[in-house]
Protein backbone atom coordinates (compact mmCIF):
# COMPACT_ATOMS: atom_id res chain seq x y z
CA UNK A 1 0.00 0.00 0.00
CA UNK A 2 1.15 3.59 -0.76
CA UNK A 3 2.66 5.14 3.08
CA UNK A 4 0.35 7.90 2.64
CA UNK A 5 -2.29 5.88 3.61
CA UNK A 6 -0.63 3.85 6.40
CA UNK A 7 0.23 6.72 9.13
CA UNK A 8 -2.44 5.78 11.67
CA UNK A 9 -1.32 2.73 13.66
CA UNK A 10 -1.11 2.12 17.69
CA UNK A 11 1.33 4.72 18.19
CA UNK A 12 1.14 8.43 18.13
CA UNK A 13 2.46 10.14 15.11
CA UNK A 14 4.36 13.45 15.72
CA UNK A 15 6.62 15.31 13.04
CA UNK A 16 9.31 17.78 14.05
CA UNK A 17 11.56 19.73 11.93
CA UNK A 18 13.77 22.66 11.97
CA UNK A 19 12.71 26.49 10.42
CA UNK A 20 13.86 26.83 7.24
CA UNK A 21 15.07 30.40 6.54
CA UNK A 22 13.98 32.39 4.11
CA UNK A 23 15.54 35.20 2.32
CA UNK A 24 18.22 33.60 0.72
CA UNK A 25 17.59 32.72 -2.69
CA UNK A 26 18.59 29.91 -4.89
CA UNK A 27 20.29 30.12 -8.15
CA UNK A 28 17.92 30.81 -10.96
CA UNK A 29 15.70 32.99 -8.68
CA UNK A 30 15.73 35.71 -11.40
CA UNK A 31 14.00 33.61 -14.16
CA UNK A 32 10.85 33.11 -15.34
CA UNK A 33 8.92 29.40 -15.24
CA UNK A 34 6.42 29.47 -17.73
CA UNK A 35 4.33 26.29 -17.92
CA UNK A 36 0.59 24.70 -19.06
CA UNK A 37 -1.72 23.75 -18.02
CA UNK A 38 -4.95 21.25 -19.76
CA UNK A 39 -7.81 22.57 -17.53
CA UNK A 40 -9.31 25.96 -16.70
CA UNK A 41 -8.62 27.24 -13.19
CA UNK A 42 -11.80 27.61 -10.96
CA UNK A 43 -10.39 30.31 -8.66
CA UNK A 44 -10.26 31.32 -6.09
CA UNK A 45 -12.23 30.14 -3.18
CA UNK A 46 -10.49 27.07 -1.38
CA UNK A 47 -14.23 25.91 -1.01
CA UNK A 48 -15.03 25.31 -4.53
CA UNK A 49 -11.43 24.12 -5.17
CA UNK A 50 -10.28 21.00 -6.86
CA UNK A 51 -7.80 18.48 -6.10
CA UNK A 52 -6.84 17.65 -9.46
CA UNK A 53 -4.64 18.98 -12.01
CA UNK A 54 -5.77 22.79 -11.58
CA UNK A 55 -4.05 22.66 -7.73
CA UNK A 56 -1.00 24.03 -10.15
CA UNK A 57 -2.77 27.52 -10.13
CA UNK A 58 -3.35 27.55 -6.25
CA UNK A 59 -0.23 26.20 -5.47
CA UNK A 60 1.70 29.43 -6.25
CA UNK A 61 -0.19 31.65 -3.77
CA UNK A 62 -1.59 28.98 -1.26
CA UNK A 63 0.74 27.71 1.07
CA UNK A 64 -0.12 24.27 3.09
CA UNK A 65 -0.35 22.59 6.50
CA UNK A 66 1.84 19.65 5.23
CA UNK A 67 4.15 19.06 2.66
CA UNK A 68 4.16 15.60 0.76
CA UNK A 69 7.70 15.01 -0.09
CA UNK A 70 8.50 13.12 -3.47
CA UNK A 71 7.28 9.33 -1.87
CA UNK A 72 3.61 11.09 -1.18
CA UNK A 73 4.95 11.26 2.64
CA UNK A 74 3.46 14.00 4.82
CA UNK A 75 6.67 16.24 5.74
CA UNK A 76 6.40 19.71 8.06
CA UNK A 77 5.40 23.45 6.84
CA UNK A 78 3.02 25.58 7.82
CA UNK A 79 2.61 22.80 10.95
CA UNK A 80 6.13 22.25 11.91
CA UNK A 81 4.89 19.13 13.88
CA UNK A 82 1.78 17.23 14.61
CA UNK A 83 0.80 14.79 17.60
CA UNK A 84 -2.76 12.55 17.89
CA UNK A 85 -3.91 11.99 20.84
CA UNK A 86 -4.39 8.17 22.26
CA UNK A 87 -8.26 7.80 20.81
CA UNK A 88 -6.54 9.08 17.27
CA UNK A 89 -9.42 11.14 17.18
CA UNK A 90 -7.75 14.42 17.87
CA UNK A 91 -5.09 15.91 15.50
CA UNK A 92 -2.83 18.61 16.99
CA UNK A 93 -0.72 21.15 14.89
CA UNK A 94 2.11 23.17 15.74
CA UNK A 95 1.99 26.25 13.60
CA UNK A 96 5.43 27.58 12.08
CA UNK A 97 5.83 31.40 14.10
CA UNK A 98 5.82 34.32 11.96
CA UNK A 99 4.14 33.67 9.24
CA UNK A 100 2.02 36.29 7.42
CA UNK A 101 -0.03 36.43 4.55
CA UNK A 102 0.76 39.10 1.51
CA UNK A 103 -2.13 41.88 3.11
CA UNK A 104 -0.22 41.59 6.35
CA UNK A 105 -2.44 39.66 8.59
CA UNK A 106 -0.49 37.00 10.44
CA UNK A 107 -1.15 33.28 10.25
CA UNK A 108 -2.42 32.13 13.49
CA UNK A 109 -4.73 29.05 14.56
CA UNK A 110 -7.68 30.97 14.07
CA UNK A 111 -6.79 31.67 10.65
CA UNK A 112 -6.34 27.69 10.38
CA UNK A 113 -9.41 27.39 12.03
CA UNK A 114 -11.94 29.77 9.34
CA UNK A 115 -10.00 28.05 6.24
CA UNK A 116 -10.36 24.12 7.45
CA UNK A 117 -13.97 25.04 8.19
CA UNK A 118 -14.73 26.95 5.03
CA UNK A 119 -13.40 24.71 2.88
CA UNK A 120 -15.11 22.03 4.58
CA UNK A 121 -18.39 23.50 3.84
CA UNK A 122 -17.92 23.58 0.05
CA UNK A 123 -19.18 20.90 -2.83
CA UNK A 124 -15.48 20.85 -4.52
CA UNK A 125 -13.18 17.29 -3.83
CA UNK A 126 -11.27 19.76 -1.53
CA UNK A 127 -13.44 19.64 0.88
CA UNK A 128 -15.12 16.21 0.13
CA UNK A 129 -11.12 15.66 1.58
CA UNK A 130 -11.34 16.59 5.12
CA UNK A 131 -15.57 15.60 5.60
CA UNK A 132 -14.33 13.66 8.99
CA UNK A 133 -13.34 16.91 10.44
CA UNK A 134 -15.67 17.90 13.01
CA UNK A 135 -14.20 20.62 14.56
CA UNK A 136 -11.21 22.74 14.76
CA UNK A 137 -10.26 24.22 17.95
CA UNK A 138 -7.70 27.05 19.35
CA UNK A 139 -5.64 25.74 21.78
CA UNK A 140 -3.50 28.57 21.20
CA UNK A 141 -2.01 31.24 18.95
CA UNK A 142 0.16 28.75 16.81
CA UNK A 143 -1.73 25.65 18.09
CA UNK A 144 -5.27 24.12 16.72
CA UNK A 145 -6.77 21.00 17.75
CA UNK A 146 -8.77 19.12 14.48
CA UNK A 147 -11.31 17.26 15.91
CA UNK A 148 -12.38 13.86 13.85
CA UNK A 149 -15.26 12.25 13.88
CA UNK A 150 -13.23 8.54 13.91
CA UNK A 151 -9.50 7.50 13.66
CA UNK A 152 -8.80 7.68 9.99
CA UNK A 153 -5.16 7.88 7.68
CA UNK A 154 -6.54 10.03 5.16
CA UNK A 155 -6.23 13.13 6.40
CA UNK A 156 -2.87 13.97 6.75
CA UNK A 157 -2.51 13.59 3.10
CA UNK A 158 -5.55 15.99 2.76
CA UNK A 159 -3.68 18.47 4.80
CA UNK A 160 -0.83 18.23 1.80
CA UNK A 161 -3.01 19.70 -1.00
CA UNK A 162 -5.65 21.74 -2.05
CA UNK A 163 -7.48 20.94 1.39
CA UNK A 164 -5.04 22.06 3.50
CA UNK A 165 -3.93 25.16 1.76
CA UNK A 166 -4.67 28.64 3.73
CA UNK A 167 -5.92 32.15 2.65
CA UNK A 168 -5.94 35.31 4.10
CA UNK A 169 -9.21 35.02 6.45
CA UNK A 170 -10.11 38.57 4.92
CA UNK A 171 -9.78 36.76 1.34
CA UNK A 172 -12.17 33.28 1.57
CA UNK A 173 -15.52 34.02 0.38
CA UNK A 174 -14.61 33.42 -3.63
CA UNK A 175 -11.81 36.62 -3.66
CA UNK A 176 -11.37 38.28 -7.03
CA UNK A 177 -7.92 38.32 -6.09
CA UNK A 178 -6.16 35.36 -4.15
CA UNK A 179 -4.61 36.24 -0.45
CA UNK A 180 -2.26 33.75 0.82
CA UNK A 181 0.90 33.10 2.37
CA UNK A 182 2.62 30.96 -0.29
CA UNK A 183 5.45 31.72 -2.36
CA UNK A 184 4.26 33.88 -4.93
CA UNK A 185 1.75 36.56 -5.29
CA UNK A 186 -0.99 36.62 -8.27
CA UNK A 187 0.19 39.38 -10.75
CA UNK A 188 -3.41 40.70 -12.20
CA UNK A 189 -1.53 42.98 -14.37
CA UNK A 190 -0.04 40.26 -16.22
CA UNK A 191 -3.18 38.20 -15.75
CA UNK A 192 -6.14 36.65 -17.89
CA UNK A 193 -8.94 35.17 -16.31
CA UNK A 194 -9.11 32.01 -17.92
CA UNK A 195 -5.99 32.14 -20.21
CA UNK A 196 -3.00 33.19 -18.28
CA UNK A 197 -2.12 33.40 -14.83
CA UNK A 198 0.84 35.19 -13.73
CA UNK A 199 2.52 35.16 -9.75
CA UNK A 200 5.22 37.14 -8.92
CA UNK A 201 7.65 36.33 -5.95
CA UNK A 202 6.32 36.93 -2.38
CA UNK A 203 9.78 38.92 -0.76
CA UNK A 204 8.16 37.39 2.49
CA UNK A 205 8.19 34.13 1.88
CA UNK A 206 9.73 31.90 4.83
CA UNK A 207 10.99 29.15 2.73
CA UNK A 208 12.27 31.24 -0.19
CA UNK A 209 14.95 28.82 -1.44
CA UNK A 210 12.85 26.13 -2.60
CA UNK A 211 10.83 28.17 -4.68
CA UNK A 212 13.96 28.82 -7.58
CA UNK A 213 12.18 30.80 -9.93
CA UNK A 214 11.53 34.71 -9.45
CA UNK A 215 8.03 33.81 -11.38
CA UNK A 216 5.99 31.43 -12.57
CA UNK A 217 3.67 31.79 -15.54
CA UNK A 218 0.61 29.47 -16.16
CA UNK A 219 -0.93 28.84 -18.95
CA UNK A 220 -4.52 27.15 -20.25
CA UNK A 221 -3.77 25.41 -22.91
CA UNK A 222 -6.45 21.92 -23.33
CA UNK A 223 -5.03 21.03 -27.03
CA UNK A 224 -2.00 18.77 -26.63
CA UNK A 225 -0.49 19.67 -29.94
CA UNK A 226 -0.63 23.44 -29.13
CA UNK A 227 1.21 22.34 -26.15
CA UNK A 228 3.88 20.30 -27.68
CA UNK A 229 4.49 23.20 -30.43
CA UNK A 230 4.94 25.74 -27.23
CA UNK A 231 7.79 23.23 -25.50
CA UNK A 232 9.16 22.88 -29.18
CA UNK A 233 9.12 26.67 -29.93
CA UNK A 234 10.57 27.59 -26.02
CA UNK A 235 7.25 29.13 -25.34
CA UNK A 236 7.06 27.17 -22.14
CA UNK A 237 9.22 25.43 -19.86
CA UNK A 238 6.88 22.30 -18.72
CA UNK A 239 3.86 20.59 -19.67
CA UNK A 240 2.03 17.47 -20.30
CA UNK A 241 2.95 15.53 -23.04
CA UNK A 242 0.76 12.84 -24.97
CA UNK A 243 3.08 9.71 -25.55
CA UNK A 244 3.08 9.73 -29.17
CA UNK A 245 5.19 12.63 -29.07
CA UNK A 246 7.69 11.88 -26.29
CA UNK A 247 9.76 10.45 -29.16
CA UNK A 248 9.86 13.83 -31.11
CA UNK A 249 10.32 15.55 -27.76
CA UNK A 250 13.49 13.88 -26.57
CA UNK A 251 14.67 13.74 -30.18
CA UNK A 252 14.33 18.24 -29.88
CA UNK A 253 16.98 17.97 -26.74
CA UNK A 254 14.11 18.79 -24.32
CA UNK A 255 13.55 17.06 -20.42
CA UNK A 256 11.05 13.82 -20.84
CA UNK A 257 10.25 12.36 -17.42
CA UNK A 258 7.28 8.92 -18.06
CA UNK A 259 6.01 7.72 -14.78
CA UNK A 260 2.26 6.18 -13.76
CA UNK A 261 0.36 8.60 -11.50
CA UNK A 262 -2.44 6.01 -10.70
CA UNK A 263 -4.85 7.12 -13.04
CA UNK A 264 -7.30 4.60 -14.71
CA UNK A 265 -8.84 5.02 -17.77
CA UNK A 266 -11.71 4.04 -19.83
CA UNK A 267 -15.10 3.82 -20.05
CA UNK A 268 -16.90 5.79 -16.26
CA UNK A 269 -20.32 4.60 -15.67
CA UNK A 270 -22.22 7.70 -14.48
CA UNK A 271 -25.54 6.06 -14.81
CA UNK A 272 -25.78 2.95 -12.95
CA UNK A 273 -29.21 3.17 -11.65
CA UNK A 274 -30.77 3.86 -15.72
CA UNK A 275 -32.14 7.15 -14.68
CA UNK A 276 -30.77 8.38 -18.13
CA UNK A 277 -30.31 5.48 -20.15
CA UNK A 278 -32.54 2.42 -18.80
CA UNK A 279 -29.65 -0.14 -20.37
CA UNK A 280 -27.40 1.13 -17.77
CA UNK A 281 -29.04 -0.24 -15.28
CA UNK A 282 -28.89 -3.48 -15.45
CA UNK A 283 -26.02 -5.71 -14.10
CA UNK A 284 -25.54 -7.78 -17.39
CA UNK A 285 -25.94 -4.79 -19.99
CA UNK A 286 -22.30 -2.88 -17.49
CA UNK A 287 -20.83 -6.43 -17.58
CA UNK A 288 -20.99 -6.40 -21.24
CA UNK A 289 -19.14 -3.58 -21.53
CA UNK A 290 -16.53 -4.54 -19.77
CA UNK A 291 -15.85 -7.16 -22.52
CA UNK A 292 -16.31 -4.91 -25.27
CA UNK A 293 -12.59 -3.50 -25.24
CA UNK A 294 -9.51 -4.91 -26.17
CA UNK A 295 -6.58 -3.37 -23.52
CA UNK A 296 -3.66 -4.66 -24.68
CA UNK A 297 -4.47 -3.06 -28.19
CA UNK A 298 -5.78 0.25 -26.77
CA UNK A 299 -2.78 0.31 -25.38
CA UNK A 300 -0.49 -0.11 -27.99
CA UNK A 301 -2.21 2.20 -30.42
CA UNK A 302 -3.11 5.06 -28.25
CA UNK A 303 -0.41 4.95 -25.10
CA UNK A 304 2.29 3.24 -27.34
CA UNK A 305 2.71 0.60 -24.96
CA UNK A 306 3.02 2.37 -21.94
CA UNK A 307 0.27 1.46 -19.43
CA UNK A 308 -0.90 -1.40 -17.69
CA UNK A 309 -4.43 -3.12 -18.61
CA UNK A 310 -6.77 -3.47 -15.66
CA UNK A 311 -10.13 -3.73 -14.43
CA UNK A 312 -10.37 -1.88 -11.27
CA UNK A 313 -9.87 1.87 -10.50
CA UNK A 314 -6.94 1.10 -7.63
CA UNK A 315 -3.33 1.09 -9.27
CA UNK A 316 -0.39 -1.11 -7.88
CA UNK A 317 0.56 0.19 -4.86
CA UNK A 318 -2.68 1.31 -3.78
CA UNK A 319 -5.00 0.07 -1.02
CA UNK A 320 -7.56 -2.76 -2.45
CA UNK A 321 -5.69 -3.70 -5.37
CA UNK A 322 -5.44 -7.17 -6.52
CA UNK A 323 -3.92 -8.60 -9.37
CA UNK A 324 -6.85 -10.98 -9.55
CA UNK A 325 -8.86 -8.85 -10.08
CA UNK A 326 -7.87 -8.25 -13.40
CA UNK A 327 -8.59 -11.12 -15.02
CA UNK A 328 -12.23 -10.55 -14.41
CA UNK A 329 -13.20 -9.26 -17.68
CA UNK A 330 -11.49 -10.31 -21.27
CA UNK A 331 -11.44 -8.99 -24.35
CA UNK A 332 -15.00 -10.72 -26.21
CA UNK A 333 -17.07 -8.81 -27.98
CA UNK A 334 -19.19 -12.41 -28.98
CA UNK A 335 -20.12 -12.53 -24.84
CA UNK A 336 -20.69 -8.82 -24.60
CA UNK A 337 -23.26 -9.08 -27.18
CA UNK A 338 -24.75 -12.43 -25.40
CA UNK A 339 -24.84 -10.48 -22.14
CA UNK A 340 -26.32 -7.77 -23.99
CA UNK A 341 -29.16 -10.11 -25.11
CA UNK A 342 -29.75 -11.61 -21.61
CA UNK A 343 -30.70 -8.08 -20.38
CA UNK A 344 -33.01 -7.46 -22.69
CA UNK A 345 -30.52 -5.51 -25.32
CA UNK A 346 -30.51 -7.73 -28.40
CA UNK A 347 -29.90 -5.17 -30.51
CA UNK A 348 -27.87 -2.90 -28.30
CA UNK A 349 -29.28 0.76 -27.38
CA UNK A 350 -28.33 4.15 -27.73
CA UNK A 351 -26.46 6.59 -25.88
CA UNK A 352 -25.39 9.99 -26.54
CA UNK A 353 -21.63 10.50 -25.09
CA UNK A 354 -19.01 13.82 -24.82
CA UNK A 355 -17.03 13.64 -27.32
CA UNK A 356 -12.99 14.22 -26.36
CA UNK A 357 -11.89 14.19 -29.81
CA UNK A 358 -9.88 17.34 -29.48
CA UNK A 359 -8.29 16.57 -26.07
CA UNK A 360 -8.10 12.63 -26.63
CA UNK A 361 -8.61 11.52 -30.28
CA UNK A 362 -7.63 8.28 -30.09
CA UNK A 363 -8.50 7.41 -27.52
CA UNK A 364 -12.13 8.71 -28.50
CA UNK A 365 -12.08 6.83 -31.83
CA UNK A 366 -10.94 3.39 -29.90
CA UNK A 367 -14.13 3.87 -27.63
CA UNK A 368 -16.28 4.72 -30.16
CA UNK A 369 -15.76 2.10 -32.41
CA UNK A 370 -15.52 -0.52 -29.48
CA UNK A 371 -18.99 0.48 -28.22
CA UNK A 372 -20.27 0.22 -31.91
CA UNK A 373 -18.69 -3.44 -32.46
CA UNK A 374 -21.37 -4.92 -30.02
CA UNK A 375 -23.98 -2.49 -30.78
CA UNK A 376 -24.42 0.27 -28.98
CA UNK A 377 -25.26 3.16 -31.04
CA UNK A 378 -22.92 5.90 -30.17
CA UNK A 379 -24.05 9.70 -30.84
CA UNK A 380 -21.12 12.37 -29.60
CA UNK A 381 -22.24 15.39 -27.97
CA UNK A 382 -19.61 18.19 -29.05
CA UNK A 383 -18.79 21.03 -26.93
CA UNK A 384 -16.04 23.08 -25.99
CA UNK A 385 -13.09 21.69 -24.35
CA UNK A 386 -13.53 24.12 -21.19
CA UNK A 387 -17.25 23.32 -21.02
CA UNK A 388 -16.85 19.47 -21.09
CA UNK A 389 -16.42 18.55 -17.83
CA UNK A 390 -19.38 20.91 -16.29
CA UNK A 391 -21.58 19.06 -18.78
CA UNK A 392 -20.59 15.88 -16.75
CA UNK A 393 -21.15 16.59 -13.29
CA UNK A 394 -23.89 18.32 -14.06
CA UNK A 395 -25.39 15.07 -15.54
CA UNK A 396 -25.69 15.56 -19.26
CA UNK A 397 -24.13 11.97 -19.85
CA UNK A 398 -25.07 8.51 -18.99
CA UNK A 399 -21.07 7.43 -19.43
CA UNK A 400 -17.79 8.87 -20.92
CA UNK A 401 -14.34 8.20 -21.40
CA UNK A 402 -12.40 9.55 -18.37
CA UNK A 403 -9.37 8.94 -16.32
CA UNK A 404 -9.70 8.83 -12.44
CA UNK A 405 -6.64 10.46 -10.68
CA UNK A 406 -5.86 10.86 -6.80
CA UNK A 407 -2.88 10.56 -4.33
CA UNK A 408 -4.57 7.63 -2.50
CA UNK A 409 -6.79 5.13 -2.69
CA UNK A 410 -8.96 6.59 0.23
CA UNK A 411 -9.10 9.61 -2.26
CA UNK A 412 -10.32 7.81 -5.41
CA UNK A 413 -13.10 6.34 -2.88
CA UNK A 414 -13.74 9.93 -2.26
CA UNK A 415 -13.85 11.37 -5.29
CA UNK A 416 -16.16 8.50 -7.20
CA UNK A 417 -18.03 5.91 -5.28
CA UNK A 418 -19.76 7.86 -2.63
CA UNK A 419 -22.77 8.90 -3.13
CA UNK A 420 -21.60 12.23 -2.37
CA UNK A 421 -18.70 11.76 -4.83
CA UNK A 422 -17.87 14.65 -7.35
CA UNK A 423 -17.23 12.39 -10.00
CA UNK A 424 -20.74 10.41 -8.94
CA UNK A 425 -22.92 12.94 -11.05
CA UNK A 426 -26.40 10.66 -10.72
CA UNK A 427 -25.85 10.60 -6.82
CA UNK A 428 -25.60 6.03 -7.50
CA UNK A 429 -25.92 5.07 -3.81
CA UNK A 430 -25.40 1.55 -3.18
CA UNK A 431 -26.07 0.24 0.42
CA UNK A 432 -23.47 -2.55 0.62
CA UNK A 433 -20.46 -0.38 -0.88
CA UNK A 434 -21.60 2.17 1.33
CA UNK A 435 -21.32 0.61 4.47
CA UNK A 436 -18.07 -0.92 3.21
CA UNK A 437 -16.92 2.61 3.17
CA UNK A 438 -17.98 3.97 6.26
CA UNK A 439 -15.92 0.94 8.15
CA UNK A 440 -12.76 1.66 6.18
CA UNK A 441 -12.92 5.48 6.81
CA UNK A 442 -12.77 4.13 10.70
CA UNK A 443 -10.62 1.28 10.17
CA UNK A 444 -6.65 1.12 10.27
CA UNK A 445 -3.73 -1.51 9.40
CA UNK A 446 -4.50 -4.91 8.12
CA UNK A 447 -8.44 -4.59 9.01
CA UNK A 448 -8.47 -1.19 6.71
CA UNK A 449 -6.75 -3.13 3.76
CA UNK A 450 -9.38 -6.14 4.12
CA UNK A 451 -12.09 -3.75 3.63
CA UNK A 452 -10.61 -1.94 0.69
CA UNK A 453 -10.15 -5.28 -0.99
CA UNK A 454 -14.27 -6.09 -0.54
CA UNK A 455 -15.38 -2.68 -1.96
CA UNK A 456 -12.73 -2.98 -5.00
CA UNK A 457 -13.77 -6.63 -5.77
CA UNK A 458 -17.68 -5.41 -5.34
CA UNK A 459 -16.72 -2.54 -7.40
CA UNK A 460 -15.42 -4.64 -10.31
CA UNK A 461 -18.14 -7.41 -9.80
CA UNK A 462 -20.82 -5.32 -10.44
CA UNK A 463 -19.62 -3.44 -13.34
CA UNK A 464 -19.36 0.15 -11.73
CA UNK A 465 -16.89 1.34 -14.50
CA UNK A 466 -14.99 -0.24 -17.41
CA UNK A 467 -11.92 0.34 -17.22
CA UNK A 468 -8.89 0.16 -19.65
CA UNK A 469 -5.38 0.54 -18.48
CA UNK A 470 -3.57 2.29 -15.51
CA UNK A 471 -2.08 4.27 -17.54
CA UNK A 472 1.82 6.36 -17.63
CA UNK A 473 1.92 9.95 -18.07
CA UNK A 474 4.67 11.84 -19.85
CA UNK A 475 5.76 15.27 -18.84
CA UNK A 476 8.51 17.29 -20.77
CA UNK A 477 10.67 20.68 -19.76
CA UNK A 478 12.92 22.35 -21.54
CA UNK A 479 16.54 21.62 -21.32
CA UNK A 480 17.76 24.21 -18.47
CA UNK A 481 14.79 22.73 -16.20
CA UNK A 482 14.07 19.54 -13.97
CA UNK A 483 11.24 18.40 -12.67
CA UNK A 484 10.25 15.30 -10.44
CA UNK A 485 6.92 13.94 -10.62
CA UNK A 486 4.99 13.14 -7.85
CA UNK A 487 3.04 10.02 -6.59
CA UNK A 488 -0.68 10.23 -7.53
CA UNK A 489 0.20 13.50 -9.04
CA UNK A 490 -0.86 14.36 -13.10
CA UNK A 491 1.40 17.45 -12.67
CA UNK A 492 4.11 18.06 -10.62
CA UNK A 493 3.39 20.55 -8.00
CA UNK A 494 5.39 23.83 -8.46
CA UNK A 495 8.01 23.01 -5.61
CA UNK A 496 9.37 19.73 -7.45
CA UNK A 497 10.53 21.99 -10.22
CA UNK A 498 14.16 23.32 -10.29
CA UNK A 499 17.11 24.88 -13.10
CA UNK A 500 18.51 21.70 -14.37
CA UNK A 501 22.58 21.35 -13.72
Amino acid sequence: MRKTVAFIGAGILTATVAACGGGAQAAGSDKTLTLAESVTATPWDLAKASMGPEAQYYQPVYDTLIRLNTKGEPTPNLATSWTYDKAQTTLTLKLRDGVKFTDGTALDADAVRQNLLHTKSGTGTAAGEIQDITGVDVVDAHTVAVRLSHPTAAVLPALGQVSGMIASPKALDGPKTPIGSGPYKLDTSATTAGQTYTYTRNPDYWNAKAFPYGKIVIKYLADPTARTNALLSGQLDGATLNLNRVKTVKGRGLNVVTYQPGDVEGLYIWDRAGKKVPALGKLKVRQALNYAFDKQALIKSTKTGLGTPTTQVFAKGEDGYQAALDDTYSYDPKKAKELLAEAGYPNGFAVTIPDFSAIFPQEQAALTQSLKDIGIKVTLDSLPSDQIFSAMLSGKYAMSYFKLGAPTAWDKVQLELTNKSTWNPFKYDDPKADDLIARIGKATGTAREKLFEQLNTYVVDQAWNAPWSVIANAYATAKDVKVTPQPGGQYPPIYNYTPAK
